[in-house]
């Protein structure tokens, strides 16, 4: 499976099958699963797909040099997961950002002693990223090692504690390679009054506290992911809350700061002559 990739071969042997994958799926309830597809809808509709795959503009300017600006998708993207991670919400709004800017090298690497969660197993089916394994803290820093020392460009991911370990080890000055790391936040508030389906954010996402927060009290919150409110709150919420979500729409995420156009490796050419 990973023979002529940009992925270490000896990862063979741990990759998650298509067993585990079809389990996984069909332990998470088709009304569960729907908001998974919601979520990848809404950011196909966000963001789109590319329709550039590869760009190069080459001017030649009065004053006697050119200059040559090249654009094309990173050439691969590893997203390193804690195996308990369990809110499949917030992996797909990670996960489709590299799908979205056209990278075709995508490998899920779960690290951890736990079996991994079927909620991130069944958000990658859905989402078409089926290439994963599952791996110790050692072996998973050995992957990020050797891809750091590749000629190619690349991009990592990190959501949980132990992927955000991880990917902490690697060395960030290597040329063409940059890391995500998923920000902390321990709660997401609801505003009093907000009519929204509660066990369906508690399921979103399992790892959170859900408080109740008045409007007053949304500039004393910290630490939190999003805030639950009524359209005409939302000009009110502080900018350390990077997500609002209303009533209908609190099974799905968006990482606002984690978009398509980071996964896009630019070279730029200063010349006299081409």
């Amino acid at each position: 499976m990973f023979e002529n990739s940009f992925f270490p071969e000896w990862l063979d042997a741990f990759v998650v099958d298509d067993e585990q994958f079809g389990t996984a799926y069909d332990t998470v309830p088709d009304n569960r699963r729907a908001w998974l597809k919601t979520t990848i809808a809404r950011l196909h509709v966000l963001y789109g797909t590319p329709q550039v795959m590869w760009g190069r503009q080459e001017n030649h300017w009065r004053q006697g040099h050119v200059s040559i600006a090249e654009t094309r998708p990173v050439d691969w993207t590893t997203i390193v997961v804690d195996s308990e991670y369990a809110s499949g919400v917030r992996l797909l709004a990670a996960a489709m950002m590299p799908l979205l800017s056209g990278v075709e090298n995508i490998l899920v690497v779960f690290t951890g002693d736990t079996p991994i969660a079927p909620e991130a197993l069944a958000a990658l089916e859905l989402a078409g990223v089926e290439l994963a394994v599952h791996v110790d803290v050692e072996k998973a820093s050995a992957v990020l090692s050797e891809l750091a020392e590749t000629q190619g460009a690349g991009r990592v991911l990190a959501l949980g504690t132990t992927a955000r370990e991880v990917t902490n080890s690697i060395d960030s000055g290597v040329c063409g390679l940059s890391s995500w790391l998923e920000p902390v936040f321990s709660s997401i508030g609801i505003i009093e009054g907000t009519a929204l389906d509660r066990d369906l954010l508690s399921w979103a996402h399992p790892d959170m506290n859900i408080v109740d927060v008045t409007e007053d009290e949304l500039f004393s919150l910290s630490a939190v992911a999003a805030v639950c409110c009524e359209a005409d709150v939302v000009d009110n919420v502080p900018d350390t809350v990077p997500v609002s979500l209303g009533a209908g729409q609190e099974g799905c995420w968006i990482w606002p700061e984690l978009q398509p156009q980071w996964f896009m490796h630019r070279r730029f050419s200063l010349l006299f002559e081409v």
